[in-house]
């Protein structure tokens, strides 16, 4: 084989290699919604993209977190990336008359919820839904994830979701934080309100990550 193919061959490979290891990672590989399947709206927004429907029920007090979270990763992501963020910030600053929404304006659910539909809309890079934009808008997930913390710092839903897309990221620097990071929230005394299923799922994939 001469030395063009086996440079073509080489970047090939390198190419399958990092699009599998992109999905193969925490957002990507953890489908806990499956242990919400019983739920009707999780069950539905199977592969749907954001739609009032949809956004009607993130919104509800209805519902709880943990279901709302359900709903989203049921929604899943695309190698091309998809932009249900902005769609559900279409409806929300609609819905709220507003042309730009801080952070601060939004409650800790909310900006958990806006941070894990960022990250899986491009979770390649988590980007922002339009960068350079005023507030929520021109947040990454990471940011978002770190202010709906902040806010509601005993949520165990709210800390296992940002623990989860703060493991995204760290699958760029250092494998070892990925689990760290979300074993650090199980060993918190926190209230579970997510089901022993979902916590499992997460947990089984996130263990493989242990000992790096």
């Amino acid at each position: 084989m001469n030395t063009l193919k086996q440079a073509v061959w080489v970047l090939a490979g390198l190419s399958v290699l990092t699009a599998s290891a992109y999905a193969d990672s925490p957002l990507t590989s953890t489908d806990f919604y499956r242990a919400y399947m019983d739920v009707p709206q999780v069950a539905r927004s199977e592969g749907v993209e954001m739609n009032e429907g949809i956004y009607n029920i993130l919104q509800s007090d209805e519902y709880p977190l943990d279901v709302k979270m359900a709903i989203i990763n049921a929604m899943g992501w695309t190698f091309g990336g998809q932009s249900n963020a902005a769609s559900y910030m279409d409806f929300y600053m609609a819905d709220h008359d507003k042309a730009v929404v801080d952070s601060d304006y939004m409650s800790g659910e909310e900006l958990i919820m806006l941070a894990y539909l960022v990250s899986m809309d491009d979770y390649f890079s988590m980007s922002p839904i339009e960068e350079g934009a005023e507030g929520v808008l021109g947040m990454t997930g990471v940011e978002l994830a770190h202010e709906a913390a902040d806010r509601v710092p005993d949520d165990f839903t709210v800390r296992m979701m940002s623990a989860l897309i703060l493991a995204q990221e760290a699958m760029d620097y250092d494998w070892g934080y990925v689990f760290e990071i979300c074993d650090f929230v199980m060993k918190e005394a926190l209230v579970r309100n997510m089901r022993d299923g979902a916590i499992d799922i997460i947990m089984e994939y996130i263990g493989l990550y242990q000992g790096y």
